[in-house]
């Protein structure tokens, strides 16, 4: 990776790097949601698919108009957690433990991407760069929606557990 020179280059890597987490994430939540066996779960998940399409294709915009390609390194903070996410399907022996375990795994990602759009956002600001802001928002109040689904379907699956 090449040195970051001031707060563009730092607010490009960034976006650049949310696009990568997003490209993994579109890799990692169709096995998710084949292995969930909750129907709230898989139908979460497959909401988020939906979203993180549109935000791929948005993220490829705001690069291109400043000036940028969607390439980069690996999102290694998103890598780990799609990591902890496979190991939840190896080892989970009951459905419980795999429903619940899919949940926070996609929960844990979300976060990472909550932190990684309210950091561009803030960079964007500086730099005031309006489009860009206002559409990372939009993002960010996409992965604060997908966030509050996640805590209610992980409610709803240990309350099916205790019935």
């Amino acid at each position: 990776m090449k040195k970051i020179q001031d707060l563009r280059g730092l607010l490009i890597e960034q976006l650049k790097d949310r696009y990568d987490a997003a490209k993994q994430q579109a890799e990692m939540y169709p096995r998710l949601v084949e292995a969930a066996t909750h129907a709230g779960l898989k139908s979460t998940i497959n909401a988020d698919i939906d979203s993180n399409k549109d935000h791929l294709k948005k993220l490829e915009e705001l690069l291109t108009q400043l000036g940028e390609k969607a390439d980069g390194e690996r999102c290694e903070g998103t890598q780990g957690l799609v990591y902890e996410a496979n190991e939840v399907l190896n080892y989970a022996d009951s459905d419980l433990v795999l429903n619940i375990g899919i949940a926070m795994s996609v929960q844990h990602v979300n976060h990472h991407d909550i932190a990684g759009h309210n950091s561009c956002i803030l960079y964007a600001q500086a730099l005031g760069e309006t489009e860009t802001t206002e559409a990372l928002s939009r993002m960010l109040a996409n992965e604060q929606a997908t966030d509050e689904a996640l805590n209610a379907v992980a409610k709803q699956i240990l309350e099916d557990q205790s019935k």
